[in-house]
């Protein structure tokens, strides 16, 4: 006690010398900095932002200086600088180069979005247009130019790309401009309403911030995006209003497992992930979100009613990836004399032979394997004839994936569709094969090796099998009748 009573006296008489007040951490400049000033073009504002747009932009004018630590032009740099967006992409004048320490830079934009910001790096790069040059440029020349041990690119690291003529690495010093204020992206920009028709994000691998309509500052919202479904890995997002305009409005978000804290019928406030194609299918990979839970008793569930396919549009690729994510919904009509089956053609036996599919007879894994492999010419002919068949599920495909067909018919007319009921876990499609049903509801998801879209049911309300019934409206279907605040839950 006498020792630890010392100590305290020590250390509180070097605490009245020092005062005891932590100083802030010294901002100390060691090496070359890069200073961008906007000179020309419309910034924008916070409240007046640039729309997203996938065309160059009017052009941006920067000057640029490289400085000393001590604030001067450095007037021996004379190499090249090269000028990135974030977000977005610089579309013209990527490298520029530098005289005495300084240069006018002249830029155009593609797909900026929120504040977005130019970024200039020395990175040691200094190009060359002709890449047939004799000799060629020393990042392509077979050469370890710079004797550290590596050769060219991309195996050196001061190879910054193939017609990079040196392989010495820049100094790294780096600058920023001032924010230029795009909107942020709604889900149909990352879906690729304007670019791709929905077939493929424009946002490849984009780290993105997303516009739910939810304004933080008076707290109301704007526009809805609501959660249509909670998957065991993921959960599925609809902008309401923007699936009625533009369409391509809805997108799933991949968490690994089941989503916590969040469920059908709540409202986001903020949505952020990774845009990414997963075998054609657009998602949001590592995403974040907060969320307004769903209280009956202050708002509607928000949900959509799912859009109703016809014939036509189950061969449509247009209006199938239009509701890609969204969810859909085939419907029996005794007044169109429109019917939906569960196809004939479904069971665990192997066909003998392997092209002569019968009712309980659609496993190809002729030999066993335990998959359907297209080398095996007797696998193939199997697959094949499911395929062709309207009436036939590979029951082999049906173990490992769960899809199974859904044969769609007008008397003149029969498609094939394509369900999966994983998630509803008292319909066994096998039983149910070649009996008719009155409605099956769920999310729409895209595989592109196969082209195939799949109805993924939410739960058991989603699959009406009582052809006198009426499926749910989505207020009531696969929600939570109490609301969804934990907080409230017993």
């Amino acid at each position: 006690m006498i020792k630890r009573t010392v100590l305290c006296s020590l250390l509180l008489a070097v605490c009245v010398a020092v005062s005891c007040q932590q100083a802030p951490f010294p901002e100390i400049v060691t090496g070359n900095h890069i200073v961008v000033q906007l000179t020309g073009g419309d910034p924008g504002n916070p409240n007046n932002r640039h729309p997203i747009d996938f065309n160059p932009s009017t052009p941006y004018t920067f000057h640029v200086q490289v400085q000393r630590p001590d604030g001067s032009i450095d007037t021996d740099f004379n190499s090249y600088l090269r000028l990135s967006a974030k977000p977005g992409t610089v579309y013209t004048g990527r490298n520029l180069l530098m005289q005495n320490g300084e240069a006018d830079a002249s830029i155009t934009l593609v797909a900026a979005f929120g504040d977005t910001k130019i970024w200039a790096e020395d990175v040691g790069y200094l190009p060359v247009s002709d890449l047939t040059r004799q000799p060629p440029p020393a990042c392509s020349d077979g050469i370890d130019n710079d004797g550290d041990g590596w050769v060219d690119y991309p195996a050196d690291p001061g190879c910054f790309s193939a017609n990079d003529d040196t392989e010495e690495a820049g100094t790294l010093a780096a600058g920023v401009s001032e924010a230029l204020y795009y909107a942020l992206p709604r889900i149909a920009d990352v879906r690729g309403v304007t670019v791709t028709s929905g077939t493929g994000t424009p946002f490849p691998k984009e780290q993105l911030l997303i516009d739910t309509g939810y304004d933080p500052v008076t707290t109301k919202f704007n526009f809805d995006v609501v959660v249509t479904r909670i998957a065991s890995d993921g959960f599925y997002v609809t902008d309401v209003q923007d699936q009625q305009s533009r369409g391509y409005a809805s997108v799933y978000a991949f968490t690994f497992s089941t989503p916590q804290k969040i469920g059908v019928c709540d409202r986001l406030r903020s949505l952020t992930g990774t845009a990414s194609d997963f075998f054609g299918f657009t998602e949001l990979g590592f995403p974040t979100w907060s969320v307004e839970y769903w209280d009956p008793n202050a708002r509607p569930c928000l949900v959509p009613e799912p859009y109703v396919f016809t014939i036509p549009d189950l061969g449509t690729k247009p209006t199938l990836f239009r509701y890609e994510s969204a969810l859909v919904r085939l419907l029996a009509d005794t007044s169109t004399g429109l019917t939906l089956r569960v196809g004939a053609h479904f069971g665990p036996n192997k066909p003998n032979p392997p092209n002569a599919i019968t009712a309980d007879a659609t496993d190809c894994d002729i030999n066993g394997s335990g998959k359907v492999e297209f080398s095996d010419p007797e696998e193939a002919a199997c697959a094949n004839a499911c395929q062709a068949d309207v009436e036939c599920t590979e029951y082999q495909s049906f173990l490992s994936e769960g899809g199974f067909t859904i044969v769609v018919s007008d008397g003149t007319s029969s498609v094939k569709a394509q369900g999966n009921a994983t998630a509803a876990t008292s319909f066994d499609p096998v039983s149910y094969a070649n009996k008719n049903l009155k409605a099956f509801t769920g999310t729409l998801r895209y595989f592109s090796g196969g082209s195939q879209f799949t109805i993924e049911a939410r739960c058991d309300a989603d699959i009406v099998t009582d052809l006198n019934a009426q499926p749910l409206s989505s207020s009531q279907s696969c929600v939570n009748a109490n609301g969804n605040n934990p907080d409230n839950q017993q």
